[in-house]
């Protein structure tokens, strides 16, 4: 059981003194028993509201509780003014752990900010000593970031939520108010239909569907994960396989040649060796063939009769200046390198850097929405500590005069730095896009230079003279020679390259066929099998009659109830549709409960009599939910039924009635 409801506690403070109820819930079956509009509804909705959960009536903020809590009420022939209020519920997780959420309806109090008081004030009526903090709701960012509320719901209640994909494409988490409604049904939209009240706002691609294999736990939603990641994966090998084949394309056109055993798509293992055919001299020849040709011409015009203008004294004279020159060369080449690999750690750590005055101002962010809110005892900065590092600042050497900033003005300077930082680092990069042009350039020089020593080095090993012609042929062929052999290098490195991206696709493509041929999984037929099994059983047990039960089961495409293939709940009557929702609710905790899904383990039922139901389905309701594991689950049920008939509907059941002979919400003496 994730989610167990200790108490619910409305304190109103009015023109005519405080006034209040206090409701407190046990395990299994709970009935709130109160005539028509005495206030079992403004204790529905008021946990909803608590729990920030009240788009489930279809409204945000206060208008979603009863006027009761922010208007006027009466008792005792006697009316009263709200001048403030505020609404307490008492949970427990699965380990135990209780807290207390209060939450704001009027007062000075803003309405989206929330208290999670670490204790059971509502049963122990103490608070002073537990821990306190403050969250936001209703807002952008309450499910996901660290001052959410609903995301310190998600962890307290230890909810392993799935991340799911939004129309626009963003990963978000499946938001618990799309999963309440299969829990919670309110009085006035929720007995409408099955998820009645979910909200489409959310922006995710198969809420209603998702919410249901959630519950279940159904492998689905993590295979659909995996088969998007696959194939976003299988994408990106693709784009890379293609960047690679082009880069490969080119280089064998640089040459006059063409990329041979190298397909277009990625493959996963890849049989020939990938070479390019050139044709040199009217010949078919291979990259290695080709440079073996060239050095041998190389050879050959090496031995020709040459000219030179330079005496034995001039060459030695411009070797040794060569030599010098390649001296100082090598030295601004090694400092290029120094100074590259120290560019590229500045670059990473003002990157670093970046993304941490990004993740500052953020919190800073959250923590001024709570100042904006009410929250001031609760901020570190007043106990002389960081709100956002936590580091302690009255030792700081600031001079004594001197006031610390402000959250708002601290958010300004981190987007001053932020703005800074970004403008060096767009600097940075241009400085080392700068300094890798420069290290190739001077790269080549020393190749230049090296080459030019060695001619000389062999014109002062011979006597006769060279010509010209034979001294450009040689140059041309040596330098036709190095950007052969460096194509060669280059194209070898893409071949690892193709490799190691053949060994991705063929991994890919092998998780790929590890998917499950069926949407559902075995252990998901099993689940849907049962869901089917306990909804027919369930509705039958509540005397549904518009359909035949033998052909009433859940559908695989949407989990609805149907037959023939067809939504039972538009040919139901309304009193039949009531049932249905009955059955499917209780349905999905017990195949949860059986199956170790992900329910939460509470339901709360408002009016569930609807439609003029007969007293013999009412009466089976109430007894099925009592029959099931206390233990294991709670239920909480708002009536109007009759003193008298709700005496005679839970008699031999076990159960805890509150029972209001007159209004709910009465003077607190």
């Amino acid at each position: 059981m994730k989610l167990h409801i200790n108490a619910f506690r409305i304190t109103l403070e009015t023109n005519r003194g405080p006034y209040g109820a206090t409701v407190i819930f046990d395990r299994g079956l709970n009935v709130i028993r109160a005539e028509n509009t005495s206030g079992k509804s403004a204790i529905m909705n008021g946990m909803l509201y608590a729990l920030g959960l009240e788009i489930l009536v279809g409204k945000r903020g206060i208008e979603a509780t009863k006027p009761v809590l922010w208007g006027t009420g009466d008792y005792g022939g006697q009316s009263f003014t709200v001048l403030e209020s505020f609404v307490e519920i008492e949970i427990a997780n699965a380990s135990g752990k209780v807290v207390t959420v209060r939450r704001y309806v009027k007062g000075e109090v803003n309405t989206k900010l929330i208290k999670v008081i670490h204790g059971p004030v509502v049963t122990e009526m103490q608070e002073n000593n537990y821990h306190v903090e403050s969250f936001f709701v209703g807002i952008e960012g309450a499910a996901q970031r660290e001052k959410g509320f609903h995301n310190f719901l998600a962890e307290f209640l230890e909810l392993e939520l799935p991340f799911v994909k939004r129309f626009k494409g963003e990963d978000v988490p499946l938001y618990v108010e799309c999963i309440a409604p299969l829990m919670f049904i309110e009085q006035i939209r929720g007995w409408s239909g099955i998820q009645a009240t979910l909200s489409q706002s959310f922006g995710i691609k198969n809420v209603a569907k998702l919410a249901v294999e959630y519950i279940l736990g159904l492998d689905v939603i993590e295979n659909e994960k995996r088969r998007i990641q696959i194939s976003e994966e299988a994408n990106q090998i693709r784009e890379d396989w293609r960047g690679i084949w082009e880069l490969m394309s080119q280089n064998a056109s640089q040459i006059g040649g063409r990329l041979m055993n190298v397909p277009v798509r990625p493959i996963a293992v890849i049989p020939d060796e990938p070479w390019i055919a050139i044709f040199n001299d009217g010949k078919g020849l291979v990259l290695d063939h080709l440079i073996v040709a060239k050095r041998s011409k190389l050879i050959e015009s090496s031995g020709g009769e040459t000219t030179v203008a330079f005496g034995t004294n001039d060459l030695e004279a411009k070797l040794d200046s060569q030599e010098n020159a390649l001296l100082v060369d090598q030295a601004e080449l090694s400092q290029l390198r120094s100074d590259l690999l120290a560019e590229e750690e500045e670059l990473r750590k003002l990157k670093d850097r970046f993304d941490f005055i990004e993740s500052d101002i953020h919190r800073n962010k959250d923590i001024k929405r709570l100042l904006d809110y009410g929250v001031e005892t609760e901020i570190s900065l007043i106990h002389n500590m960081c709100p956002t590092c936590n580091q302690k600042i009255e030792d700081s050497l600031i001079p004594t005069g001197s006031v610390v900033m402000g959250v708002e003005e601290n958010i300004n300077f981190l987007k001053a730095e932020a703005q800074a930082v970004k403008l060096l680092i767009s600097s940075e990069e241009e400085r080392l896009a700068y300094l890798q042009f420069s290290k190739a350039g001077k790269s080549k020089a020393v190749a230049n230079i090296r080459s030019t020593i060695r001619d000389l080095r062999m014109d002062l090993l011979k006597n006769e003279d060279l010509s010209v012609a034979a001294i450009r042929e040689q140059i041309y062929l040596e330098e036709e020679i190095r950007n052969l052999e460096q194509l060669r290098d280059e194209f070898e490195q893409q071949i690892d390259r193709l490799k190691d991206v053949a060994g991705q696709w063929q991994k890919n493509r092998s998780m790929h066929l590890e998917l499950p041929d069926d949407y559902f999984s075995e252990a998901d037929n099993v689940k849907h099998d049962a869901l089917s099994k306990y909804f027919a059983r369930n509705a039958e047990r509540f005397g549904y009659r518009s359909t035949g039960i033998k052909k009433l089961h859940i559908s695989k495409d949407n989990y609805r109830p149907v037959s023939d293939e067809f939504e039972v709940a538009f040919g139901a009557s309304a009193s039949d549709n009531i049932r249905l929702i009955w059955a499917y609710t209780l349905a999905l905790f017990q195949v949860s409960s059986s199956y170790r899904g992900n329910h939460w383990g509470v339901l709360l039922f408002d009016e569930p009599e609807q439609q003029n139901m007969k007293d013999i389905s009412s009466d089976a309701l109430y007894t099925k939910i009592a029959q099931m594991q206390q233990e294991d689950f709670q239920v909480i049920i708002a009536t109007s039924a009759s003193v008298d008939m709700t005496k005679r509907r839970l008699d031999k059941l076990p159960y805890n009635l509150q029972e209001f002979d007159e209004k709910v919400i009465r003077p607190i003496l």
